[in-house]
């Protein structure tokens, strides 16, 4: 074998190997540096501080059916909103567009001397500082890293704590009795359900408007949740289930309806239409009465509901 075949053997064994290389890296995919090195199905907690100490405490708990659902701890002990809570989860996520040694800058420059808002995964911390005004990113420090990101969690980490609880008005449980003022519905040891009302007929509702009613409950949902503020009472509404009771207040009902728990310090605000599926007619003097539904707002919809 000459050289100047030795040499060609040489460069193609070359060629091969950088056209190797080549590949392999344009198949690669990029790796993108993110906020934490935290995966979000090992986050157990989540800890937003408020200057009042009233501090909003989210955890995570493994249901018997092996899926996973968020709990508020504090300041309200319920149900958490979950998409907002995933919402919070994806910050932990957020890709990086500048990152830079916190020890080596002035951290006022950033207002991260005093933080605007701070977060807390587990126990990785994220604090925020401003946008900067050139491209309105947010700046963010995680431990010794300033970095620089594209964030819209702002605003809801730093709204009331009311507005991480689950719009839901009850809890997935079975519902063993109703009680709306004068009327009250109430499961038999037969697993019947029967009515009866002060006002109205022993026989109050028919099987048909009791479930129509029960389901109307059970599926009942606000569009905001705010801290309970006292107001006048329009009427008292108490569930029952099998381990619990929950006791409601109807605070108001225009421009829209109010549901207050007292007990935890929130209220329900719903949609005013809402009154006629859960009360029936309110009459003049604010207080909500059942009345017997009839057969046109009941078609179409007893026939669809099972007990």
């Amino acid at each position: 074998m000459n050289s100047r075949t030795l040499t060609n053997i040489i460069l193609l064994f070359v060629l091969l190997l950088f056209i190797g290389f080549y590949l392999n890296t344009k198949n690669k995919p990029v790796e993108i540096e993110r906020l934490t090195n935290l995966i979000p199905d090992d986050i157990n907690s989540i800890y937003i501080p408020r200057d009042n100490k009233n501090g909003i405490l989210l955890q995570k708990e493994l249901l018997p059916s092996g899926e996973t659902t968020w709990n508020m701890i504090k300041p309200y002990s319920i149900k958490a909103h979950q998409f907002r809570v995933n919402t919070l989860l994806g910050l932990s996520q957020t890709p990086i567009i500048e990152s830079f040694d916190s020890r080596t800058l002035n951290l006022q420059h950033y207002a991260l001397d005093k933080p605007r808002a701070r977060i807390s995964f587990n126990n990785t911390e994220i604090a925020f500082g401003k946008t900067n005004p050139l491209n309105s990113k947010r700046y963010l420090k995680n431990k010794n890293k300033l970095v620089l990101v594209s964030d819209d969690t702002y605003p809801l980490i730093s709204a009331q704590p009311a507005t991480f609880v689950d719009l839901m008005l009850l809890p997935e449980k079975n519902i063993s009795a109703l009680t709306l003022n004068d009327l009250k519905i109430e499961k038999t040891k037969s697993t019947h359900w029967i009515s009866s009302s002060k006002k109205l007929s022993d026989n109050a509702l028919s099987a048909d408007q009791i479930q129509i009613l029960l389901d109307d409950w059970r599926n009942a949902q606000a569009f905001a949740v705010h801290k309970y503020m006292p107001r006048k009472k329009l009427g008292k509404i108490q569930i029952t289930f099998e381990d619990s009771i929950i006791d409601f207040e109807l605070s108001d009902d225009d421009p829209w309806l109010i549901l207050s728990r007292p007990d935890l310090g929130i209220e329900y605000h719903l949609d005013s239409s809402q009154k006629q599926k859960l009360f029936g007619p309110f009459n003049s003097t604010s207080e909500p009465v059942i009345t017997t539904p009839s057969q046109s707002q009941l078609s179409g919809t007893s026939n669809a509901r099972t007990t």
